[in-house]
């Protein structure tokens, strides 16, 4: 059963980081005027493996996929630059998930990406430190808290 359950969300994750983005839904159509330099950030982001790994701070906090109570109850993982998987843009329009991006103040952006459903999700978090915007957490995919799942909003 675990197993099965462990499978599935593998496939989830990869069906959802691994498409290519085909600008069904833009950051630029969810977010406010003026976040334009995100948006470009955003696409950039998701199509250049060597700006992206310029663009997260590592250690990044978050919590990996599956993540058991124990590990959150330490608050100690961190994903480290070596063996970093490829995050990908995806289509929105044709997954069965659905995606928010929320400017939190004009130098921080949260995006939630939830199942349709409402029991899986995933999460990160985009600050603007100087000039440029880069990935700063981020909560791969697990069973939300409302369907007795975890809580992914790390302070949120």
């Amino acid at each position: 059963m675990k197993l099965d359950l462990i499978i599935f969300t593998a496939a989830l994750t990869l069906s959802v980081l691994s498409c290519r983005n085909q600008d069904k839904t833009t950051p630029e159509s969810q977010l406010p005027p003026g976040y334009q330099d995100f948006a470009d950030f955003y696409e950039r982001f998701h199509q250049d493996s060597a700006y992206q790994m310029e663009h997260i701070i590592f250690p990044l906090e978050g919590l990996p996929q599956q993540a058991d109570s124990a590990l959150i109850a330490e608050g100690t993982f961190r994903w480290q630059k070596e063996g970093w998987r490829m995050q990908r843009g995806f289509d929105l329009a044709s997954s069965s998930f659905e995606q928010q991006l929320i400017p939190v103040s004009e130098d921080l952006i949260l995006e939630k990406i939830t199942h349709k459903a409402g029991d899986l999700g995933m999460q990160r978090r985009f600050a603007r430190l100087g000039e440029d915007w880069y990935l700063i957490y981020y909560a791969d995919l697990n069973r939300m808290k409302e369907k007795k799942g975890i809580n992914i909003e790390g302070g949120f």
